[in-house]
């Protein structure tokens, strides 16, 4: 049969023109790809990213969507995504059954798995997977090829039986991942992400070359933990693939797209030091014997125990960077979470990766339902001590649908419309944390700010700048209003040289953050305990006004007392109107370069 798969747009819903590389492309549909043509169907991709020139995202999916369906002729269509795709998939839906009305849909992603009966009522299309997808949809296409109709036997299906929805059996005992074909990205246009879009991924997975061809590797599937805001609550058991396995396919890769970093999506790939080593092992035996060239970047969890000999040994087979889930420094909150991590362990996780010259990235997540001011000030304060200079992130906690947080969430009253949470998810803030509303939203505004200008990175001036010409020509920078740049600068870390490519529009009114800025919280508070003698002295007759005003005053100094947190981590440098942030390739910590001097114009040669 012909099957047309149908990833989804990119921030369908809030940005447009949307641009990225393949580090941010669903794998999930490679592997669907693979298993369909190992089974003897046609495939076709659709991939609507990186496609400007439209009014809108809607009426680009719409041209090329159509336009793919009337090319291809599909028998079968294939979309899926996740909760965040929700907008895109009704679309994408609605768009289908205008065009080809009689070709079954089948959904799939996390936005079944996590929330199977509510998001297969509510999209409404033919079929539903629940789980991993490759086996099911291989039955399911078979089955419709047939003319058969017994989609009872197919387990983790869901299907129409008139207007009533039916789900069959759940059986999540996949076979060996090793037995599964290699994801096949040729139908979703891999080569043109791989040659024209590498700059649109996020600094972390490109900045130790300045022509980046950054690929993706998954080795595992699941995750052995259950964080409650995690959404790995149910479902398939974790399992990973052998290093021989993972080797035959970067061999392949390699070969075929010649790649310059590799990011490997794992959630939790070096579950030990044993499985660490191997791949070292490995990758060194080959970059010795084939002239492999490539840096790589992977994710772990604090009970790896990883020691400063496995960190050496990963940067001496290429390893620049590797990121924990931090999520919180309170011991509180962590255990709240079910994190199943100690602060000694980071600590040490730390000390080890600047040991090594190894990048330790990780993202901490404000808004557990133990979370209070205090919880965010021991964070806040391990952030001062041991990751100013390191590649961490902040967010505010989200309540995705299939995490414990979001059924607490429900139940709790604080998502009151399941529909109107898919149709905003990512326009509003869920307060899920022991603050009160009057203080914890300030605070995340605050938090988003901070989030996106990291004032408290250290700076340096660019000693070299060029613009290229030839990005004119280029469709990521035109339709962005960016510039190409190249730059020369030294790390203020460890004074290495080193040389970047980047993409950049100048900020009008960036605020300047200059060295040494003082936070002025003090002299504020000291202004609201003032107010809060005064109203002491003249409402003592009506004790209704004095509990009134005590409790203003105490959310004030409650809120300047978390906003100043921010405040504090500000003065380590100055953020120019042409600037960005980056890692430097030799000791891989965190950094911001400005542009200050007018850039030169390159002259290159045909």
């Amino acid at each position: 049969m012909r099957v047309l798969l149908v990833a989804p747009t990119h921030n369908y819903k809030f940005q447009y023109p949307s641009f990225l590389s393949n580090t941010d492309f669903p794998v999930g549909f490679a592997y669907l790809a693979s298993a369909l043509r190992r089974a003897g169907h046609d495939v076709f991709g659709l991939n609507p990213n990186n496609m400007p020139g439209y009014a809108s995202a809607h009426e680009m999916l719409q041209s090329k969507l159509s336009g793919a369906i009337k090319e291809h002729q599909p028998q079968v269509i294939g979309v899926g995504g996740l909760c965040t795709d929700f907008a895109f998939l009704k679309d994408a839906i609605q768009i289908i059954r205008t065009t080809v009305p009689d070709v079954p849909i089948v959904c799939g992603g996390g936005i079944i798995n996590n929330d199977a009966p509510f998001a297969f009522e509510t999209l409404r299309p033919d079929f539903c997977v629940i789980g991993e997808g490759e086996e099911v949809l291989v039955q399911l296409t078979d089955m419709l090829a047939s003319g058969r109709r017994d989609y009872d036997t197919i387990p983790n299906l869901g299907y129409w039986k008139g207007t009533a929805p039916q789900f069959t059996r759940q059986d999540f005992r996949y076979g060996d991942l090793d037995s599964r074909p290699f994801p096949d990205y040729e139908p979703f246009g891999i080569n043109d992400m791989l040659d024209h879009y590498g700059l649109a991924a996020r600094y972390l997975y490109r900045y130790t070359r300045t022509d980046p061809r950054p690929m993706t590797l998954v080795t595992a599937r699941s995750c052995p933990f259950r964080c409650t805001f995690c959404v790995h609550q149910r479902g398939p058991k974790y399992r990973a693939r052998s290093i021989e396995n993972i080797i035959q396919e970067i061999t392949v890769m390699y070969d075929r797209y010649h790649f310059n970093i590799l990011i490997i999506l794992d959630e939790l790939f070096a579950v030990n030091r044993r499985r660490l080593r191997e791949f070292c092992a490995a990758l060194m035996e080959r970059r010795k014997a084939l002239g492999w060239d490539f840096d790589w970047f992977f994710q772990t969890h604090a009970s790896a125990s990883l020691q400063t000999e496995d960190m050496k040994m990963a940067r001496e087979a290429g390893c620049y960077c590797f990121s924990y889930g931090l999520e919180s420094a309170s011991p509180s909150v962590l255990a709240s979470m079910n994190k199943r991590t100690k602060l000694p362990q980071i600590v040490e996780a730390i000390e080890r990766a600047h040991a090594a010259k190894i990048g330790f990235g990780g993202n901490f997540i404000f808004g557990d339902s133990a979370e209070t001011t205090t919880t965010v000030a021991e964070t806040m304060e391990f952030l001062t001590k041991h990751l100013l200079d390191d590649h961490i992130y902040f967010d505010s906690i989200q309540p995705y649908p299939g995490s414990q947080l979001f059924d607490s969430c429900l139940q709790n009253k604080i998502i009151r419309d399941k529909l109107d949470f898919y149709e905003h998810i990512h326009q509003q803030w869920y307060n899920t944390s022991a603050v009160s509303d009057e203080v914890w939203y300030p605070w995340l505004a605050k938090l988003n700010g901070v989030a996106w200008t990291f004032p408290w990175v250290r700076s340096v001036n660019a000693f070299s700048s060029a613009e290229e010409p030839e990005a004119a020509r280029n469709t990521f920078a035109a339709y962005t209003g960016q510039k190409l740049y190249e730059v020369q600068a030294r790390c203020p870390h460890c004074d290495g040289e080193a040389r970047y490519r980047e993409l950049l529009r100048e900020q009008d009114g960036n605020p300047s953050i200059s060295e040494g800025q003082k936070p002025s919280g003090r002299l504020f508070e000291r202004a609201a305990r003032l107010l809060s003698k005064i109203a002491t002295v003249y409402c003592r007759e009506h004790k209704h006004l004095l509990k009134y005003f005590k409790n203003k005053i105490s959310i004030i100094l409650e809120r300047q007392r978390v906003v100043s947190l921010l405040d504090r981590i500000k003065g380590r440098g100055t953020i120019a109107a042409l600037s960005f942030i980056t890692g430097c390739p030799h000791c891989n910590k965190r950094f911001r370069i400005n542009i200050t001097n007018p850039p030169a114009t390159l002259s290159r040669s045909p």
